[in-house]
Formats: structure tokens, sequence, C-alpha cells
């Protein structure tokens, strides 16, 4: 088929920049909106403030969970951690933002929207349970070698959740790629 005069076929690379195009644009806008909700300075003791206070202190209980398996004296109130050292789980301490990123990396990329939905799920729940045995690890860190704490708390372990979602995304988007993984497949699953 010949196209009408004064324009031209798409070509494959013109069709994948494109998509590429497409999805920076789409993981952008997604991310920043959902960092953007959940950096939003709540009202204090307002209905969101004390949701989020809830959720870390989820998060400090899990935690203390695990630690009280090596030590017995450890409990939990509220976001804290206390036993032979302290802890706080904070916001910025609950890989939330890891969450939100591979979350938008995974709407943003063409594919059927079962397959995002089943990976920003199992991505979520594996991230979550890995910051659940960081938390773990800094306390017995703190306990055991506190100079090495914050090396290991806002260095090593941020470095490795980011390159566990990027790895989960990779594999992610190839288990959900269209058989032809062509730009017009790809199209049609973020259509799906």
């Amino acid at each position: 088929m010949v196209p009408p005069m004064g324009r031209t076929v798409p070509t494959r690379r013109s069709q994948v920049n494109r998509a590429r195009v497409r999805f920076a644009v789409v993981f952008a806008s997604v991310a920043g909106a959902l960092l953007a909700v959940y950096s939003f300075p709540y009202q204090e003791h307002g209905f969101h403030e004390n949701l989020f206070a809830w959720y870390l202190a989820g998060y400090a209980r899990a935690a203390g969970a695990v630690i009280h398996l090596t030590d017995p004296l450890v409990r939990v109130a509220g976001a804290q951690i206390v036993g032979r050292t302290s802890l706080v789980i904070a916001k910025n301490c609950d890989a939330m933002d890891v969450n939100l990123l591979l979350s938008a990396a995974m709407i943003a990329f063409p594919a059927a929207w079962s397959r995002r939905l089943v990976g920003i799920a199992a991505g979520v729940a594996l991230l979550s349970v890995v910051n659940v045995l960081r938390i773990v690890t800094l306390y017995h860190l703190n306990v055991r070698s506190p100079a090495a704490f914050e090396l290991v708390h806002g260095e090593v372990w941020p470095f490795a959740m980011v390159s566990l979602a990027v790895g989960v995304f990779a594999v992610w988007s190839r288990w959900s790629r269209p058989l032809e993984a062509g730009p017009a497949a790809q199209a049609s699953a973020a259509d799906a």
C-alpha cells in the first residue's frame, strides 16, 4: 500500500522511538504524581497522617517480630523498635519511593493490564519483605557495629533496594512482553 502524498510510512525505528518516548512520558507523569501524593504534607493528626502512622507501625511490628526471634527483649511501640538499640521507622524507611517507582514503570510499560497488576502486586510484596529484612539487618548492625550503621543505612541498602526493583522490572518486562515483541504488538497489548 502506498501512503498518501506527503506522508511517510513509519519505520520500525520510529515506532520504537515513539514507544520509548511514550514510556518515558507516562513513567515520569505517573511517578511524579505518586511521589507527590506520598510526599504531600498532610495535616498533622489528620486521617492521612493517622493512616500513614498505622502503616509505619505495621512495618515496625513485622520487623520487630523477626528481630524477636534473635532478641527476645525487643518490643515495638508504634513505629519504634526498642531493644538493645532503638530504631524508629519513619517516612522513607518504608521503601515506598522504590515501590512507587516500580509501579510507575510497570504502569508505563506496554503490557496487558492483568500482567501489570500481577507485576505490581508481586513486586511490591517482594520489596516489602526485603525492606523488613533491611530493617532487621539495620537493627542488628546498630547493635554490633554502630559505626557502620550510617553507611549501610544511607548508601548500601538504598542501592540494593533500587537494584532489586530494577531487576524485578527487567524480569517482569520480559515475562509481560507479547510473543510478537514488535511495537505494534506491544501497542495492542498496552490497550488490552
